[in-house]
């Protein structure tokens, strides 16, 4: 009995074991297995990849949250007027204010809600028409921008309309100009010029992220940016001194860098640097112009700022440095002979240019059989001598940038080629 049981438990064994050899062996048994993994990798992947599929511009928009610009709330003042009642006028002021608010330059605070601040705190100030009560209402409500007018009827029947738009910290003139319209094109006259004071008025954001390359800011294509536009990076600079510096600080505006755009979302948009005195930080702000021509001027003196800074800034890092007198002439020396070497390369290799231009036209132009060979030797020598020149012209270029900010060289401005005419003169 023990035999036969041991025989029994000795089949079960031999039967299991080639049950399980039977499985490992049997084609369709690996085949199943086999789509069984492939179906759970497929599905992994699919998920992955649904994931990885996240709009980048939807990202910025949760993630940073990029916050409402600040030094916008404006209040359109009530019109003066000549010839028409009051009730007329402060109907055309608020419908200039409605079209300002369609530009999403500005945040419109509505004349009712200021009138209604001022009446509790300063009545005195109302009824107000004119510019310099208008700022105080705008200091006491906290205001950043005003915009008030003039309205008349003249003879000829039109409307003349003379506006100025005030920053009401500091009292600067930020544009004016002056409409006539008529009641059949007041609509188109009105949306135009709140465009142009759109468009004049400074443009003012903040930088939501950056690194040592790039920046992006919280201003989008519904503030107008568009790509190639350049932006000043700046920050406030308090002054002030000892314990007094918390209670008589003041902020000060210093410019640190140019950020041209290159790519613009719908409220946030990516540059990459021109020109930085030091890396921007999340935080710092931006201000730049709609207008081109003021956008240029702007640039154009942040620029010129920026460079006298960075040279103040290393010739203040080598006087640190207390490296000796004769170590600094050596080094411009050194200077001086590259700057010659390249030169020299530089005129070579124009001259063998020119040289190989005109030998290679000649025989395209004055082709005969047998100079095949002396027509390729002239378009090899031609093709290597522009490479050659072009790197030599990079090269000097750079020499002259490293230059220009160690002091070796003397800046000129050439008034007769403008503002931004700027001629050099190596000081050997």
């Amino acid at each position: 009995m023990s035999k036969k049981g041991t025989i029994g438990r000795g089949l079960v064994k031999t039967d299991t074991s080639v049950m399980k050899l039977h499985m490992v062996k049997n084609p369709s048994h690996q085949f199943s297995i086999f789509c069984l993994f492939f179906i759970l990798s497929l599905v992994l992947l699919c998920k992955t990849t649904v994931f990885a599929q996240t709009d980048p511009e939807a990202v910025i928009q949760k993630v940073l949250e990029a916050p409402e610009s600040d030094d916008r709330k404006l209040f359109v003042l009530q019109f003066s007027s000549t010839g028409m009642t009051e009730s007329a006028a402060r109907a055309f002021s608020n419908m200039v204010a409605r079209n300002l608010d369609n530009t999403n330059r500005f945040k419109i605070i509505a004349l009712d809600a200021v009138e209604e601040e001022i009446q509790k705190q300063s009545p005195s100030l109302l009824p107000c028409f004119e510019i310099g009560c208008g700022i105080q209402m705008g200091k006491i409500t906290n205001l950043d921008w005003i915009l008030s007018g003039h309205i008349s009827l003249t003879s000829s029947g039109l409307f003349s309309l003379n506006v100025k738009l005030v920053h009401i910290f500091d009292n600067a003139l930020a544009f004016e100009d002056t409409i006539r319209f008529s009641d059949e094109n007041m609509d188109r006259r009105f949306y135009q010029l709140s465009n142009r004071i759109a468009n004049n008025a400074p443009l003012a954001g903040n930088v939501i992220t950056a690194n040592n390359k790039i920046a992006v800011i919280n201003l989008g294509e519904q503030n107008g940016i568009s790509v190639g536009d350049q932006v000043v990076i700046y920050r406030n600079k308090k002054i002030g001194d000892g314990e007094e510096e918390v209670r008589s600080a003041i902020d000060r505006r210093h410019n640190i860098g140019i950020l041209k755009i290159t790519r613009v979302g719908k409220k946030v948009s990516e540059g990459v640097y021109f020109q930085t005195i030091e890396t921007p930080k999340p935080g710092h702000r931006v201000s730049s112009y709609l207008d081109k021509r003021k956008q240029i001027q702007l640039i154009d003196k942040v620029r010129r700022e920026l460079d006298t800074q960075e040279r103040n800034v290393y010739e203040i890092k080598k006087s640190v440095v207390l490296s000796p007198i004769q170590l600094e002439d050596i080094a411009r020396k050194k200077w001086v002979l590259k700057v010659r070497q390249v030169e020299y390369e530089k005129d070579f290799w124009r001259i063998v240019l020119l040289g190989s231009g005109v030998v290679s036209a000649y025989f395209f132009n004055q082709f005969q059989s047998g100079d095949d060979l002396k027509m390729l030797l002239s378009l090899g020598a031609f093709t290597y001598s522009t490479f050659e020149y072009f790197t030599t012209r990079s090269r000097h270029g750079e020499l002259i940038d490293e230059g220009r900010y160690k002091g070796y060289l003397d800046l000129k401005i050439r008034p007769d080629l403008g503002q931004v005419g700027i001629g050099y003169r190596l000081a050997f």
